[in-house]
């Protein structure tokens, strides 16, 4: 009797907890956190499920563009783009992509975040969340912080692997083909 007794109580405590659950995230939810925090933010105008938020006071990244996303899978995914003398990061651009391969996976090994390299080439940092029991505020705004602070921190380490962009006397010198009496 009295197992039974301790085993419905656990059963009730148990539903009792997994019912209470934060409220659910919303991108209404995630304005009023940004608003709390004090970031400015647009809705991405191709998914109304994400909010852009665009930061220029770093201490090393020209700008990080952060896209905080709500997806169905339940999850909440706060990517980061750094921003550097004019260009963002890019594949293109990567000089020894095997060097600079290993390095990300070494962060990544790391590392709060995960970097990666998106379709357009373009490479970033990530943090996903799960949204199933809600996310706090505190939670919510720590997470933020990390991510901007890595993708900030970061900017000068990747600036190394980045070939520098050809100016237009370069592109000139390449189209004209020279002949005998150019010197070089």
């Amino acid at each position: 009797m009295t197992k039974r007794f301790l085993t419905l109580l656990f059963f009730f405590a148990l539903l009792a907890t997994s019912s209470y659950a934060q409220e659910p995230v919303t991108i209404k939810l995630l304005q009023g956190y940004l608003d709390k925090i004090g970031l400015k933010y647009v809705v991405h105008p191709r998914n109304n499920h994400t909010l852009v938020v665009t930061t220029r006071e770093n201490e090393a990244a020209e700008r990080l563009d952060l896209y905080i996303e709500i997806r169905p899978d339940k999850s909440l995914v706060l990517t980061c783009y750094a921003k550097s003398k004019g260009r963002y990061f890019n594949l293109t651009r990567v000089a020894e992509k095997e060097k600079l391969f290993q390095r990300l996976l070494e962060e990544n090994y790391a590392g709060f975040t995960t970097f990666f390299i998106d379709k357009q080439g373009d490479i970033g940092v990530r943090f996903t969340i799960t949204t199933e029991n809600g996310v706090g505020y505190e939670a919510f705004e720590v997470a933020l912080n990390e991510v901007l602070r890595i993708a900030d921190q970061f900017t000068p380490k990747l600036e190394p692997y980045m070939q520098k962009p050809e100016t237009d006397t370069q592109k000139t010198d390449k189209a004209v083909p020279k002949t005998k009496n150019d010197k070089a």
